[in-house]
């Protein structure tokens, strides 16, 4: 019935970010239009949208204490190996971080906008196939 089709990230350069995102996260173009570019990562169903921003937007906000969060993040399926690949292209990710079952780090990107890489265990109630078992669950009732 309902699925993230988009997640849209301010960027100042479009040609600039496209080019960077398809270096780092191997993403493919779906089409463009008048400030924005639509991309897909080989994996999934959720889109990016690129949008040519006049000022850069963050992609950041506190919560009521004041604690930073991102807006969204991007699973991967090897952290470690995408963290050191970061590091070796000269990124400065952010620390590897372990929350018991939740690994993640921030990296970001030519506009500053944080990017939060995050992996799940398996037997995460928030990995994908945990999802997918009570979607179906829900299904069924």
């Amino acid at each position: 019935m309902f699925r993230i089709g988009s997640i849209f990230i301010p960027v100042t350069n479009l040609i600039r970010s496209l080019e960077w995102y398809q270096t780092h996260f191997h993403i493919s173009e779906i089409g463009r239009w008048e400030g924005g570019i639509g991309v897909h990562f080989p994996d999934g169903a959720t889109q990016l949208g690129l949008i040519e921003t006049k000022n850069v937007a963050s992609t950041t906000f506190s919560d009521r204490n004041g604690d930073e969060h991102v807006s969204f993040n991007i699973v991967c399926d090897d952290i470690q190996s995408i963290h050191d690949t970061f590091e070796r292209a000269g990124l400065k990710p952010g620390r590897l971080q372990d929350f018991g079952g939740m690994s993640c780090f921030d990296v970001l990107d030519p506009d500053g906008n944080v990017i939060s890489l995050t992996s799940e265990s398996a037997d995460s109630p928030f990995h994908r196939d945990q999802i997918r078992q009570a979607q179906l669950k829900g299904q069924t009732q």
